[in-house]
This record gives structure tokens, C-alpha cells and sequence, in this order.
């Protein structure tokens, strides 16, 4: 992950002609003091806004007992077998040590990840290294590229969107790795799932799917591990987490820079029966943590979750009502204020990211998938907001037409 996605005032850049020096909220300035609304917030990471100064505070004035304050805050936020954490500088490296000890507790090599997201650049680099037997075994969330994979589900159809399929399927999403998962059972330790995939673009997760894995693991041995880097800390709306959305009880769940507003900051959370393995690591600064505890309390204060739903929720209606008949749209979804628009191909969305930036709005880019314009705005994003963004994408997207 590169530096500049840790800093709470950056964001990606989105035109080689933009250099932004400084911001506050939701939004960006460029040297020549132009207004920028920012609906990307940092790759989704800055949640309390640009530059709050209680943040800058907390990050500024730390105390030596930052970390132990953390973790108390923390425990009073996740249920209760949720007991054990470790601090890192980032959240890859809380995820590599969620595998490490997973692969420890279970004495097995393998670890499965559902998505291609972030969990590919921390395996790439890990394959890579000395971990042996660190290989790992990818599939595409069965809910997006199913053809690519030759994995079939019978409610797919070319006009369905992802919102429509979570609310009916009945886990027969599932069905066709489950062959797959039964034949590594014996050597796969762990199975990473994100509740709702960020940088491959912010599909909307099924909960019997999710619900059906989880038993999975439970009858075979498998740690779940819950990959909550994008989508935590109240980006999916109504729950900090997004695996408290989807009523599943993950063995390990990971948390990356968001937690903190930006500053950089990865932390594992181990179930109980982990304790004998999880050893303290204290490479991570009291002055993250503090800024991670005050963006906590701003997020309960200000009831940030609440909003981040309603606010998700107006921008998706939004969305719909302009672009519903687009024929360069293919679909809008998401959850919470962690949206995506799917554009037809990837000049499309391409141009559409360059064209809004210039007229005063930053979105983000799929990764995994180009052709995704991403919308991760801060959770103290406004009504009137959203109507601007809104405004400013129809406008890029006649003009990319």
C-alpha cells in the first residue's frame, strides 16, 4: 500500500494536472485555493473528515497508556469473544499476521480469500518471502465476474442488480465452491471474507452466503477472518462492523488506517481461544492509537453510523433516478456510504473520474475492476453533498458520451 493512502489530508491521485496542499471536512484545495468535494476521502479512510481538529489533537498529544485506551474502547465495541489485539503500522500488516496466526493455530498451509481486493497485494508480497506453503487460493466474490470462473448461479441474469440477487438468493452462491472448500478443508487454515468489497468495487454482500461459509469453517476446522480494512468502522452504515451486518461471528477480524481517520494504524482482533498465540506488538505509535480512540468517540458522539446508512442510502436513490436509463451505466450499489456506479467499460469510467475532477469533484477507481467509479466520502457528508456530486458525475458522464 503506498504511503501517501496513510496520510489523513491525501487523497489518490486523480489528474496529473491536480496537487492538492491542504483540506478540511469534505473538502480539497488545490495551490491555487480551488474547492475540490471530496467523495473519495483517502481510498475511504478519512470517515471523521479532513483534518478534524480533535483528531489532530488526539494524534498531536498522546499518552503512554494510548494503546491500553484503544483496546478498552474497542472491547466495549465488538462482542465479547472479540478479546485479543495486536497493533501494526497498516492495515496489510494486520492482515499478514491474521494469516500467520491462523496458519499457527490450525497447522495447515492454505488460506483462501473470497475476493481479489487488497488481500492480493499482501499475498503477492508474502508468496514471495519466506512464508512457505504461503500460496494462496483466489476467487472472485461468486456475486460479480461469475463467468471468468466458470461458477454458476442460477438467479444471475444480465439485467439483475447485486441488490436485488442479495435480497433473494438463498446461499446457492455458495454451492459452487463448496466442492472447491471441501477438497482443501484438511490444509486450509483460514478463509478471508470482506463483508463488502472495496477496492474491487462495493458489492453488496449476501447474507446467507456469508452465513452458509461461516458454518463451513465452523464444521471444518476453518478460521473465518473477517477483512474489515475498507469497509469498517461504520462505512456499510447502522453497525461499526461490517460483519455485525451480516450476523456472522468471525475468528479474527482486521481493521486498517480508517480507524484512525487516516493516520496510519492496522489492528487484529483475535477470538479468545487465540490468547496463547497472540503475543503484544508495540511497533505501532501511541499517537495512532490516540487518534484512532478520538475518531471512535467522534463517530459515536455525532452518531456517524446512523448517518452513514441514511446518507448511503439518499445518495444511492439519487443515483438511480438520474442515471437509471444511462445506457453507459451497467449498476449502482453498495452499502452504506461505500458506493460504486459500473460504468460499461473502462474509458468510460476513466473519462468520467477525469472530467469530474476538473469540474470540482474527486472520486476513486476500481482497482481490480476499472470500469468502477468509487464513492467513499467522509461519514459527515451532507444531503446537499450528495446532490452536488450527483450533479457534477451527470454532467461528466453526458460529456464522456
Amino acid at each position: 500500500m503506498r504511503d501517501f493512502l496513510m496520510r489523513p489530508m491525501s487523497v489518490l491521485p486523480c489528474s496529473r494536472n491536480l496537487t492538492f496542499v491542504r483540506a478540511e471536512e469534505c473538502t480539497l484545495y488545490d495551490s491555487e485555493d480551488n474547492a475540490y468535494l471530496d467523495v473519495f476521502a483517502a481510498n475511504g479512510n478519512v470517515l471523521a473528515g479532513h483534518a478534524h481538529p480533535l483528531i489532530r489533537e488526539a494524534y498531536s498529544n498522546p499518552d503512554m497508556h494510548s494503546r491500553q485506551k484503544l483496546f478498552e474502547d474497542l472491547q466495549q465495541l465488538l462482542p465479547g469473544y472479540l478479546s485479543c489485539f495486536q497493533l501494526f503500522p497498516s492495515g496489510i500488516a494486520a492482515l499478514q499476521q491474521a494469516c500467520r496466526i491462523s496458519r499457527q493455530h490450525r497447522g495447515k498451509p492454505h488460506i483462501i480469500a473470497i475476493s481479489e481486493d487488497i488481500v492480493q497485494d499482501s499475498f503477492l508480497v508474502m508468496s514471495s518471502s519466506d512464508e512457505e506453503h504461503f500460496t494462496p487460493l483466489f476467487s472472485i466474490d461468486t456475486h460479480f465476474e461469475l463467468i471468468s470462473h466458470n461458477l454458476n448461479h442460477p438467479p444471475v441474469t444480465g439485467d439483475k442488480r447485486l441488490s436485488q440477487l442479495g435480497k433473494s438468493c438463498k446461499g446457492a452462491c455458495l454451492c459452487s465452491l463448496e466442492s472447491l472448500f471441501s477438497e482443501l478443508a484438511d490444509q486450509t487454515a483460514a478463509i478471508i471474507i470482506e463483508p463488502s468489497i472495496g477496492v474491487g468495487g462495493s458489492i453488496e454482500p449476501c447474507h446467507n452466503f456469508f452465513g452458509r461459509l461461516s458454518d463451513f469453517c465452523l464444521a471444518n476446522g476453518i478460521d473465518l477472518i473477517a477483512n474489515e480494512i475498507q469497509c469498517g468502522i461504520g462505512r456499510t452504515g447502522s453497525r461499526l462492523f461490517g460483519f455485525q451486518l451480516l450476523n456472522i461471528h468471525p475468528d479474527i477480524v482486521c481493521v486498517g488506517p480508517s480507524i484512525a481517520n487516516g493516520y496510519p494504524i492496522g489492528v487484529t482482533i483475535y477470538a479468545d481461544h487465540f490468547a496463547d498465540l497472540v503475543e503484544p506488538v508495540a511497533n505501532t505509535a501511541c499517537s495512532a492509537c490516540s487518534a484512532a480512540s478520538a475518531t471512535l468517540k467522534l463517530i459515536a458522539d455525532n452518531d456517524l453510523l446512523r448517518r452513514s446508512e441514511q446518507l448511503g442510502q439518499f445518495l444511492k436513490e439519487k443515483l438511480d433516478i438520474v442515471f437509471s436509463a444511462n445506457p453507459l451505466i451497467r449498476r449502482i450499489s453498495g452499502l452504506g456510504l461505500m458506493i460504486e456506479i459500473e460504468l460499461v467499460n473502462p474509458e468510460a469510467a476513466l473519462a468520467t473520474h477525469h472530467r469530474a475532477s476538473r469540474a470540482g469533484l474527486i472520486t476513486g477507481i476500481g482497482n481490480v475492476r476499472p470500469s468502477i467509479l468509487r464513492l467513499t466520502p467522509p461519514l459527515i457528508f451532507t444531503a446537499d453533498m450528495a446532490e452536488e456530486a450527483v450533479r457534477i458525475l451527470l454532467e461528466s458522464l453526458i460529456s464522456s458520451e
